[in-house]
């Protein structure tokens, strides 16, 4: 996702037009739980934001995960009806046995990048030949776009050193023990610099093929819940809009969440700056409405995570099946 360092995850439900009764009979019912990643983050705010101004349904709940959890365990195994998770992350555990769905967008704009000290040599991914690059680990999205910014420079892994660091992307390039490292636009690169360091973002590719957090669900859940769903992916996209617009408000409905920025203004006035990064992400540069997922650019995806040997071996996903738009 980039939220805390592994990730987001959530959702939601809204229910409009001659729908309504039919849905909230649903949901009363079936109660449906929104999966959000790990720990409380200002980056969850457009879930937050629709939960408070009660967009989704009464029996809709949110859930942040546990850390020893994978990404998509509580949605496979029905803990979860919906999660917030890379939509190429998605993809490669579909490759890999699971049956997922991409039902709604959530970041137009991809957050992986290189971050480099403001001081760096590195202007673009082709600098990084000969250098060392922290990365969190060889899966999910900050490999993948490390794969991107070596494929954009015609690099290959012995043209430079690559180290696993783990989530200690701060650590290692204030020490000087890497080079530059793959992070988030929108989290670790505020952070490094809330932090003391004044550092740069570069782009892995001028065109990325690949997208990033989006809403999730599974095929079974699509076909026995798709009306729930569609409501809940319209009601997230009113969160989003609502985030982009207003950060401050954002920084208001985490509060519930996170009681740091309660008692602490420059905690608070940090979340606000990571909202303000969010956002651009969840509008991306305007060319495609917030929230929407589009199956062309998955399909674009799937040849780069093909042509990258990035898929496992169990199925190989078709884009008119891994995404299906909702609420669009």
């Amino acid at each position: 996702m980039p939220l805390s360092r592994r990730h987001l995850l959530a959702s939601g439900l809204v229910l409009s037009g001659t729908g309504v009764l039919a849905a909230c009979s649903s949901q009363s019912s079936s109660p449906l739980t929104i999966g959000l990643t790990y720990t409380p983050n200002i980056q969850f705010a457009p879930i937050y934001m629709a939960k408070k101004n009660s967009k989704y349904a009464s029996g809709v709940s949110l859930r942040h995960h546990g850390a020893q959890e994978g990404l998509f365990d509580a949605l496979l195994s029905g803990k979860e009806q919906l999660v917030v998770a890379g939509a190429d992350e998605a993809v490669v555990a579909t490759s890999n046995g699971s049956d997922l769905v991409v039902v709604g967008g959530y970041y137009q704009s991809y957050p992986a990048c290189l971050i480099v000290p403001e001081s760096s040599s590195i202007k673009a991914p082709a600098d990084l030949k000969g250098k060392t690059v922290g990365t969190p680990g060889r899966k999910g999205e900050t490999w993948y776009a490390l794969q991107l910014a070596m494929s954009t420079a015609s690099l290959t892994e012995s043209d430079l050193t690559i180290q696993d660091i783990g989530y200690t992307q701060q650590a290692a390039l204030v020490g000087g023990k890497v080079d530059a490292v793959v992070g988030f636009s929108n989290n670790d690169a505020i952070q490094i610099r809330q932090a003391g360091t004044p550092v740069r973002t570069i782009q892995v590719a001028d065109r990325i093929p690949l997208v990033g957090v989006s809403l999730v669900t599974t095929r079974s859940l699509l076909d026995s819940r798709r009306q729930d769903l569609e409501t809940v992916v319209k009601a997230s996209i009113k969160g989003m809009t609502a985030f982009v617009k207003d950060p401050d408000a954002a920084v208001e409905a985490t509060k519930d969440h996170m009681d740091d920025l309660k008692v602490d203004q420059t905690q608070a006035k940090r979340a606000r700056e990571v909202a303000v990064a969010t956002g651009k992400l969840v509008s991306g540069d305007g060319s495609h409405p917030i929230g929407s997922v589009r199956v062309d650019d998955v399909a674009s995806m799937i040849d780069f995570l093909t042509s990258h040997k990035l898929l496992g071996d169990k199925k190989t996903p078709k884009a008119a099946e891994v995404c299906v738009p909702l609420g669009q």
